[in-house]
């Protein structure tokens, strides 16, 4: 049964599938900085590891760069975190408001379900009090 919510229902669908395809790019960034940042530090460890069996291997500029490319990739996932964060907030609210439209939805259904019912009973009333004022009719004329 079609209802007057059921255009915004369509728009809030489709804005809560937008918020979820952009958790999912998002998250799937994310899960690409954390690979990287766990390489560099693997890397870091490695070389220091190695440095430190031989210390003519010591690349104090090399250490720099990939401290630093750490860094960089710490900001970049904490700002990618923020920005999954506030998606998610985002796709909170979506979801209540479509919610809330669905439940509206589901009330207007209800309600003109209970009219039909009432509006159906109305007639078998009024067709049972027909029927028994003409049998009643009868019965006196039959008298």
């Amino acid at each position: 049964m079609k209802t007057p919510y059921d255009a915004a229902l369509r728009v809030r669908q489709r804005e809560l599938d937008d918020v979820s395809r952009a958790i999912r790019t998002e998250a799937g960034a994310l899960g690409a900085v954390e690979q990287e940042r766990a390489r560099v530090a693997a890397a870091l460890r490695s070389e220091a590891d190695l440095a430190a069996g031989d210390l003519t291997l010591v690349s104090p500029g090399w250490q720099r760069r990939m401290q630093g490319e750490r860094q960089a990739l710490g900001a970049q996932q904490a700002e990618l975190q923020a920005r999954v964060d506030a998606l998610r907030a985002l796709a909170v609210d979506a979801y209540g408001v479509l919610r809330g439209i669905e439940t509206a939805a589901d009330d207007y259904r209800a309600e003109a379900a209970r009219t039909e019912a009432a509006a159906e009973q109305s007639a078998t009333d009024d067709l049972s009090a027909a029927a028994f004022l003409r049998t009643i009719r009868q019965y006196r004329k039959a008298r």
